[in-house]
């Protein structure tokens, strides 16, 4: 029989831990406990949960502690800080220090869980781009091409569904006519679709990122005339490099580098590495702010990013 998905908990609170062990275990998860910040530390290592929700305040190891030492051994599944500290200087700790969300309490229960499976998705996702690595049909020859990938996904998709399914789903279907029709437009190839997310190479990098600015121009005349609830933000990001194409797949370091670029990028904004600027910043008429290097998980090098000014 197949193993849930395990969640640790690391609290030191036994009724946030009643809590939120029976709201997992209602949606289907096996749930781990610690009290303690190195008992919590040592259970991760050895279990290797899906998600690990972490307290900052614990006995005998911080979360912030714990947090640190698990990316220094390379836990790379999602980490949520869930805390009632609440300063400014506490979220950009926990965030640099490796942490994928921050939450403080009180909580709601529906946020966070929306925000938890909006965590396991983004993982999957990123699993799922590297498993494409490892796999590759004895029958198909990989060709290896330099292409501009772009993926994309929507902004607290997860907590649409759980909110209400129907509008969750009609939203869908816009957002996927918007970017089926640009990426046509720009003679792009839409390689997979993973829930609301779109993995997308180009032949041309100047041709990634007129798609790119057209998706959110629209998304953007879209959500002005739309309700609230009904808005959709798009966070795109873009990179240049080498793959290898074989059949209707894709494998190689800028599908992985694109992805976390994506992850990284502002809703409603279009992010892209260095690669595509120097490739395309004299051939359109747009504006670009440097926002740095970024380390990314699993990519050895930093990556330096830019977002047009939308």
């Amino acid at each position: 029989m197949k193993q849930k998905n395990q969640i640790l908990i690391v609290e030191d609170d036994p009724a946030i831990q009643k809590g939120l062990k029976e709201m997992l275990e209602l949606e289907n998860f096996e749930v781990l406990i610690a009290s303690d910040g190195k008992d919590g530390y040592e259970l991760a290592m050895k279990n290797i949960p899906v998600l690990i929700l972490l307290d900052i305040n614990l006995p005998s190891m911080s979360g912030l502690e714990v947090c640190r030492k698990l990316r220094e051994n390379n836990f790379l599944n999602p980490v949520i800080m869930l805390t009632s500290r609440s300063e400014q200087i506490d979220k950009i700790l926990g965030l640099e220090l490796g942490a994928n969300d921050y939450i403080t309490k009180p909580f709601d229960s529906r946020e966070l869980l929306a925000r938890i499976h909006s965590q396991l998705r983004s993982a999957e996702r990123i699993s799922h781009s590297e498993e494409i690595e490892k796999t590759e049909s004895a029958d198909e020859k990989p060709v290896r091409k330099l292409l501009a990938v772009m993926f994309t996904d929507i902004k607290d998709y997860s907590k649409k569904m759980g909110e209400d399914e129907i509008l969750a789903i009609k939203l869908l279907d816009i957002h996927n006519e918007i970017i089926e029709g640009s990426v046509k437009c720009h003679e792009g190839k839409v390689v997979e679709i993973i829930g609301d997310a779109f993995l997308v190479t180009f032949n041309s990098a100047l041709r990634s990122v007129e798609c790119a600015y057209e998706i959110q121009k629209k998304m953007k005349s879209y959500n002005e005339k739309a309700k609230a609830d009904e808005q959709i933000e798009v966070r795109i990001g873009i990179h240049l490099g080498d793959v290898f194409e074989y059949g209707n797949n894709i494998k190689g370091d800028a599908v992985n580098i694109a992805a976390r670029i994506q992850q990284s990028g502002i809703p409603g904004g279009v992010t892209i590495s260095e690669g595509v600027f120097t490739a395309i910043k004299n051939k359109v008429d747009l504006k670009f702010s440097l926002t740095g290097e970024h380390n990314f998980k699993n990519i050895k090098e930093p990556v330096t990013l830019y977002v047009i000014e939308m």
